[in-house]
């Protein structure tokens, strides 16, 4: 169903409003304060992106493990102006908040898919993020395109935005399965999913086909431009990459602890949990109804048991939750206790970090403690909303 109501376009303004403004006290913060408001990953981005417009590798700019897609995206970061990424980066942000929009007013008046939009519209965090030049917009908007074009049977055009999803982030990688269950013929739907796992659908062969060019010609094009480097900094990387210090994830001072230990052992208790947890939801929720709350707990999943956990990857289920609003039966005073658990696991892990990272202290052990704290919490939110959801 199209968007009718201008109310939804006046919200847009006012979110596009606010991330103006931002852009500009960001602008203002950058240079006066020694404390820069522009995030770290931009200035990467952008001098890779100027090592594309001088000819060369983006991988010349040390640190950048992304698409080289993304760098040359912002090419006119260094010939039109410093602040266009930051744009774009804005404009991806509103197109997230359009098409949580879009995939509730399949099932909700257009007023209750507006009203749940608000939790990403006007989440100070995703402003943040994106206005201090975060690029994780981009990957949320093909993740939330991926989900209403499949829900409208629009398969070619959603396997081509996953497949290049994959491509931009790996850890949209898990959701391939649910989308293919979730294709069954219509005769099959009723079935259990193990019973039609084999079974030809003619929507799961144009899914298939249609995801793997949206993955493939991408990966191909830039492994003939910059061969193996962009594997390995893209892709490979990440299966290896050890993050000792700004994570949050259960695994960090076993993986500290174990430095340099590359053993087969310490790889299968660090991915089993979290491979076998992603396969039993994809299993359980395999509806094309329920594909929104199917993607937010195998994200979630992903994010407390990975071995690498920052805080930039819970935007990558919190732009799913709106999704699941009017699906959970929470009481008001039920939700802000949650909300105020998820926010004081992180702050309490904030703190002994703090002292690690910028007074030098030995707070490792203080770290491990928050950090099965923080995992223990987010299991309990996570089972709440699991407990409280429910198909309507």
């Amino acid at each position: 169903m199209a968007v009718s109501s201008n109310s939804v376009l006046i919200h847009l303004f006012g979110g596009l409003t606010v991330r103006i403004l931002m852009l500009f006290y960001g602008h203002y913060q950058d240079s006066v304060s020694i404390v820069k408001y522009t995030d770290i990953d931009y200035s990467v981005y952008s001098d890779a992106a100027q090592y594309v417009v001088n000819g060369s590798s983006p991988y010349a700019r040390e640190t950048y493990r992304y698409t080289p897609l993304l760098a040359w995206m912002l090419t006119p970061n260094s010939t039109l102006h410093p602040s266009y990424g930051k744009i774009i980066f804005v404009l991806f942000d509103l197109l997230a908040a359009y098409l949580i929009i879009l995939i509730l007013q399949r099932r909700f008046p257009t007023q209750v898919a507006l009203r749940w939009s608000f939790l990403w519209l006007y989440n100070p965090l995703p402003i943040l993020i994106s206005t201090r030049g975060s690029s994780e917009s981009i990957i949320l908007s093909l993740v939330l395109a991926t989900i209403y074009f499949f829900q409208n049977s629009a398969f070619i055009i959603a396997g081509v935005i996953y497949g290049l999803s994959v491509h931009f982030k790996l850890y949209t990688l898990p959701f391939c399965l649910p989308l293919y269950l979730a294709a069954v013929k219509s005769s099959d739907q009723k079935k259990p999913p193990w019973q039609t796992l084999f079974s030809f659908s003619y929507n799961r062969l144009l899914l298939i086909i249609s995801a793997v060019l949206g993955f493939g010609i991408p990966t191909v094009l830039f492994y003939y431009v910059y061969g193996m480097e962009f594997l390995h900094e893209t892709y490979f990387y990440h299966f290896t990459r050890k993050d000792m210090r700004h994570n949050f994830s259960l695994y960090f001072y076993l993986l500290y602890l174990n430095h340099g230990d590359d053993g087969v052992f310490l790889k299968i208790i660090t991915f089993l949990p979290q491979g076998l947890l992603l396969l039993l939801i994809s299993f359980l929720f395999h509806s094309k109804e329920v594909l929104p709350f199917t993607f937010f707990l195998q994200t979630y999943v992903f994010v407390i048991f990975n071995k690498v956990s920052t805080s930039q990857y819970f935007l990558w289920y919190l732009s799913l939750l709106p999704l699941l609003g009017p699906n959970l039966r929470f009481k008001w005073i039920h939700s802000v206790l949650l909300f105020l658990l998820w926010f004081f696991i992180q702050l309490s892990w904030l703190l002994p970090a703090y002292y690690l990272e910028f007074e030098g202290r030995n707070t490792f052990i203080y770290i491990w403690l928050e950090s099965i704290a923080f995992f223990s919490g987010n299991i309990g939110i996570l089972l709440q909303i699991i407990k409280n959801y429910s198909v309507q």
